[in-house]
């Protein structure tokens, strides 16, 4: 399920993962959990394909995006819809895992 999901692109200290999905539910947001199991110090998660996150998508990721920065992980997403945006920052998720734009992610690489 986690490969029909993300595909994991390496690089140094981070890992970026990009959802392939179109539409994130608790199923998916499960799997890019699963899929965060080898996280590196910076994860960034990539929403390019993204259209729709429903409540229970939302509230799971929510859930693992806290746990993992208490863990000590830094988390960033990229190429996120103004949409979705706004929820982001409505459920605080952004505070957890604000966004990141490419030329800032290249820096890294």
């Amino acid at each position: 399920m986690s490969d029909a999901v993300i595909r994991r692109e390496e690089f140094g200290d981070v890992v970026v993962l990009h959802i392939t999905t179109t539409s994130i539910d608790a199923v998916s947001a499960t799997a890019i959990e699963a899929a965060c199991v080898n996280m590196r110090p910076i994860t960034v998660l990539d929403f390019a394909d993204v259209a729709f996150i429903n409540s229970a998508g939302i509230s799971a990721l929510l859930k693992f995006v806290v746990s993992a920065r208490k863990s000590g992980f830094k988390l960033f997403a990229t190429h996120v819809s103004l949409h979705h945006q706004k929820i982001f920052k409505m459920v605080e998720m952004s505070r957890f895992m604000p966004s990141i734009e490419d030329q800032d992610l290249a820096t890294y690489r």
